[in-house]
């Protein structure tokens, strides 16, 4: 027994079977600009690794211009930076020649106003933007860091050279890479005294006199006392010092803030309490010596600019493109962890510059015994200094430049697997269009001939 079909019935499988075809041929037409996939159904496979290829390509596109911006930023504080380096060089140049005590007057007032000069210029540099964002402001990039105050009463401290580094610290620090300091005092009578704010191994504060610094302390070396380290209280019976500090709960941010300004909120800033030892009857207090000098101050703050360059977690080691006002121009006793004004604020971000106001301003007193000490051993780490934060700069901004060229070949190579992914094989797609043009045309043309274009026909 057969079957039999209606003409509805036959109709309405000729034209599902033609729509079919026009689908595919419609696919291929999508084809047409050069992808393959357009929809997860055209191929779930292919389409779940184009998908993953193309994040990959933002990702990639997003850290080059992380990579781009960063190095634009570091090739203006590079520049920068090696500019205040020169001036630096230059200013211990000049420190040099203040230390010599056979200058005229004329030379010392033509130094100091060269150096004056250099400082200015220095703080201008400090004060360079990228676009409109400072560059060592930290993270207040839209705040101006460094910033002229008025002429106040300062600290002045004892810098320590290499041979005093080692017998008065214990230590083989380098006065080339930091500031080892004293505070500086002196008596009613104008002796000269200088203050270690680091405590002894008995928790005194020792004060030694100027005498025992500048000389007495070689021949303690000569003896075989290679450091005072644990002998404080030895040498202060030795009468090398009449003095240690009466407070056994010292520290420099109860007399100074951190720009080394004697500090308004002490009732009496200028004095110290002292304990006379071995019996002595001298005056139980000492004061501090300062010199009045332009102060200048940081307003940006300590926290880094991160541009990520890679997937991962963030190293702001590696990751941060500025330097701030601390990596600059460093610390000195007023600022450093030892002072105790971290602890209500934050480094100052400008010790190195106030230190060279100082050697300015002693300078401009013809101080050239001062400088011949003091003053070389200043201007010598602040200028180490700088040079260390260029280093730094330096190798950060080669590590994003060799960021830069693997993520320029990395784009290559995932726009090529997109590519081998998505792209249409063109030669093959011409090929498959004429085929499915020619079936449906011609199914076209079946379908005119066989179906019933009306009941009459086929009845």
């Amino acid at each position: 027994m057969g079957i039999r079909m209606s003409s509805n019935q036959f109709t309405y499988n000729y034209m599902i079977s033609l729509n079919q075809a026009y689908q595919r041929q419609t696919k291929l037409f999508e084809q047409a600009d050069g992808a393959s996939i357009h929809r997860g159904s055209d191929d779930a496979i292919a389409y779940t690794k184009f998908l993953r290829r193309k994040i990959s390509l933002a990702e990639n596109a997003q850290y080059q211009s992380n990579t781009k911006e960063a190095l634009s930023w570091m090739k203006t504080s590079d520049g920068s930076i090696a500019h205040m380096a020169e001036i630096m060089k230059t200013f211990t140049e000049k420190s040099v020649n203040a230390s010599n005590d056979n200058n005229e007057d004329s030379d010392f007032t033509a130094i100091s106003k060269e150096m004056m000069a250099e400082i200015q210029e220095i703080v201008a540099t400090g004060n360079t933007q990228e676009g409109d964002r400072y560059v060592f402001s930290g993270q207040k990039d839209t705040t101006q860091p460094f910033n002229w105050s008025e002429k106040a009463d300062r600290g002045l401290a004892k810098t320590l050279d290499n041979s005093q580094i080692g017998f008065f610290t214990g230590s083989k620090a380098n006065a080339n890479s930091h500031l080892v300091q004293m505070l500086t005092l002196h008596d009613d009578k104008g002796d000269i005294f200088y203050l270690d704010t680091k405590a002894a191994s008995d928790g005194s504060y020792y004060i030694y006199s100027k005498e025992f610094m500048d000389e007495g302390y070689k021949d303690a070396i000569e003896k075989g006392d290679t450091s005072i380290k644990g002998k404080e209280a030895t040498y202060a019976a030795g009468k090398l010092t009449d003095y240690e500090v009466g407070d056994t709960n010292f520290t420099v941010s109860a007399y100074f803030d951190k720009y080394g300004v004697l500090n308004s909120s002490n009732a009496n800033p200028t004095q110290i309490n002292t304990t006379a030892l071995n019996g002595s009857s001298l005056s139980s207090s000492l004061d501090f010596s300062t010199v009045i000098q332009p102060i200048v101050t940081y307003s940006g703050d300590h926290r880094h600019i991160s541009m990520v360059k890679l997937n991962g977690a963030a190293d702001p080691s590696s990751d941060s493109v500025n330097l701030t006002g601390q990596q600059l121009f460093g610390s000195d006793i007023f600022d450093n962890e030892d002072s105790g004004n971290q602890e209500f604020d934050s480094p100052s971000g400008s010790a190195m510059i106030n230190q060279m106001l100082t050697v300015y301003t002693q300078t401009a007193a013809q101080n050239s015994k001062w400088m011949s000490s003091d003053g070389i051993t200043v201007s010598n780490v602040a200028h180490s200094t700088i040079t260390i934060a260029e280093t730094s700069l330096g190798a950060r901004a080669q590590l994003y430049d060799s960021v830069s060229t693997m993520l320029t070949n990395q784009e290559a190579n995932i726009t090529e697997e997109v590519t081998n992914i998505s792209s249409t094989d063109v030669a093959k797609l011409a090929v498959k269009l004429m085929e499915m043009s020619t079936l449906y045309n011609m199914s076209l043309s079946m379908g005119g001939r066989i179906l019933p274009q009306s009941l009459a026909d086929y009845l």
